[in-house]
């Protein structure tokens, strides 16, 4: 299933175009708005998501798009920038693959963060929106154990929750 823009989208994409380079990866495409937004500063873009019909609805000229978990599939390239909103709210009882992110609302950004690091290149960045009501601890711990830095670079209160987006770099 698809995840609509919403304010999480709208968010990362403001981040998104302070950044440029030559490759940029994108994990869990969506819509593809983040996708397009990437390709206006680098000059390659590669796209993943599990769900085909997303890949197939976010094409545009000169994505790469594979359909795969996280950046499973992906080998011998080192990317400049590396962007996901993922699934972060804790799960309830009707769990929601394009919204809850596992019990705590942080173990699929976990997920894809350790899929994404051994393709980060040196001086590159990763990008994760994150939610107040997730229990972000883990990404801390995360962070302090494969010696990156950890900073919010942009964040949004809506009525229900505040949104951060988090940059993690060598």
């Amino acid at each position: 299933m698809m995840y609509v823009p919403a304010e999480d989208t709208f968010l990362l994409m403001e981040c998104v175009q302070k950044y440029s380079g030559r490759w940029a990866l994108e994990m869990g495409v969506g819509s593809g708005a983040v996708t397009q937004s990437l390709a206006r500063n680098f000059e390659n873009v590669v796209g993943t998501d599990v769900d085909l019909a997303s890949l197939a609805y976010s094409g545009g000229k000169g994505l790469l798009l594979v359909c795969c978990d996280a950046a499973s599939a992906l080998t011998n390239v080192r990317f400049d920038l590396v962007v996901s909103n993922p699934p972060y709210l804790p799960d309830d009882l009707e769990r929601d693959r394009t919204v809850h992110g596992g019990p705590s609302g942080i173990e699929t950004t976990l997920h894809f963060a350790e899929s994404a690091l051994p393709l980060l290149s040196e001086k590159g960045s990763m990008l994760f929106v994150v939610s107040s009501l997730a229990d972000s601890s883990a990404l801390d711990s995360f962070a302090k154990e494969k010696n990156l830095n950890k900073k919010v670079v942009k964040e949004k209160a809506l009525f229900y929750e505040r949104l951060y987006v988090v940059e993690l770099t060598f």
